[in-house]
């Protein structure tokens, strides 16, 4: 019964992180992204979806929110819009590694880029 306890050490941890390169997936004239600043960004998450909603917290982070009325933040950056971005696994020998990762686990490549579509 103890070894049906005890976690295997041949299998990977699924808690690992991994760095994902989350980038524009649609053209910058695109209507869908509704005036939202495009950006590029390494995250270190454990998987694509993990990475998406660290984006959009990172990105909550950066606007000061000020309600007028009625209102709540949203996630409305557009990470987790698979129209809008597209998250990949960053090869081995490109970008930051892992241990360049500090407090934060969003690293910035390029943006804000505003978006050609109006609004």
């Amino acid at each position: 019964m103890r070894q049906a306890t005890q976690r295997s050490e041949t299998r990977a941890d699924p808690r690992a992180l991994q760095r994902w390169l989350i980038e524009p997936n649609a053209a910058a004239d695109d209507p869908w992204w509704q005036g939202r600043d495009i950006w590029q960004l390494v995250v270190a998450a454990p998987s694509a979806a993990f990475a998406r909603l660290e984006a959009e917290r990172w990105a909550l982070r950066q606007h000061r929110f000020v309600p007028v009325g009625n209102e709540s933040p949203s996630m409305n950056a557009g990470f987790i819009d698979e129209k809008l971005y597209f998250a990949k696994p960053l090869a081995d020998e490109t970008g930051p590694r892992l241990d360049e990762f500090d407090a934060s686990t969003v690293m910035v490549l390029a943006g804000p880029m505003p978006s050609r579509a109006s609004a």
